[in-house]
């Protein structure tokens, strides 16, 4: 990714017009895309360097038309800009981009996924009362099938990390559901990331989760889901594939085959030598965890080099 991601400022006398949102939404979805497949440390300057162009392009007069969508344009990019310092570990810069996508953000849908990605924050962090009344509070103003079966299915994982199996299956089931009546050919750029395989993948979490709270008979599912997720993300979904294949690694541990978990996370650690993201270390410790607990030497020994490098974020 180049790094001048801006396009040029018009002159001071002049309007910021509709070429403008258009290029800014252009790159925002560049740099989307950039994350998905790198990690957020891989572009999280290029897109605070997209938001200092928008600082000083806000000051420019414009219609009210395009000042609208300049703004909505401004909160997804801030949501972006969210979501890549919590990926990259920098969750106080998280938090602040969050607030001020909120502060910019007037569609609705665009408001709940900003609040989903928030409780993603606090799930990440060992949160999941406080994840699950963010979620909550996003389904209250969540317009779309889409985004409903995205919350859903968050708050089926919280309730697995608490343990309650029985709120956590059926707010999973919600999930499907809403995800059939929706539309992910229509949906959002920022929710478009959750299709068939990004549902398979957050069930084989949710189940990996039961399975270390409740039941560890929840290996099984998890895997059968995970694998599908697995196999089904393409190149540009590189991280959320890496995330499954460590899931997958795990359940595969658990249900007692070492030597497939061992073979399964080596292909997550061959994607890891690009992937500037600190959350993949983090999904990395349980795994690395059971190993040891289990005696597995080899899986151990293939993730010991990843947990003991130092951070790119540090």
């Amino acid at each position: 990714m180049r790094a001048d991601v801006s396009p040029s400022l018009p002159s001071p006398h002049s309007k910021i017009g509709l070429v403008h949102v258009r290029h800014l939404r252009a790159m925002t979805a560049a740099l989307r895309a950039v994350d998905y497949r790198y990690g957020g440390g891989s572009c999280r300057t290029q897109v605070e360097a997209l938001l200092s162009w928008c600082d000083k392009a806000f000051a420019h007069s414009a219609s009210a038309a395009v000042r609208r969508d300049f703004r909505g344009a401004i909160a997804e990019l801030h949501s972006l800009a969210g979501w890549t310092a919590f990926d990259a570990g920098l969750g106080g810069s998280a938090h602040r981009h969050f607030l001020l996508a909120l502060d910019f953000a007037q569609d609705e849908d665009l408001v709940a996924n900003i609040r989903y990605r928030m409780g993603r924050v606090h799930l990440h962090h060992g949160g999941p009362a406080e994840a699950l009344g963010m979620f909550r509070q996003a389904s209250l103003i969540a317009t779309s099938h889409h985004t409903n079966a995205i919350l859903a299915a968050n708050q089926a994982w919280c309730y697995a990390e608490m343990g309650q199996r029985v709120p956590a299956l059926a707010m999973l089931g919600r999930a499907h559901d809403e995800f059939a009546r929706g539309d992910v050919d229509s949906a959002a750029p920022w929710a478009a990331f959750f299709d068939e395989n990004d549902l398979a993948g957050i069930t084989g979490a949710i189940y990996t989760t039961l399975g270390r709270t409740v039941d560890v008979s929840f290996a099984q599912p998890a895997i059968t889901a995970l694998m599908q997720a697995a196999t089904g993300y393409r190149d540009d979904m590189t991280r959320s594939r890496t995330f499954s294949l460590i899931a997958l690694s795990l359940n595969h541990l658990v249900a007692g085959d070492a030597d497939e978990a061992a073979a399964v996370a080596a292909l997550a650690v061959a994607q890891t030598d690009y992937m500037m993201s600190a959350r993949t270390r983090k999904k990395l410790e349980p795994l690395h965890f059971e190993a040891g607990r289990r005696r597995a030497i080899t899986l151990k020994e293939l993730i010991t080099p990843l947990l003991e490098a130092p951070s790119y974020a540090a």
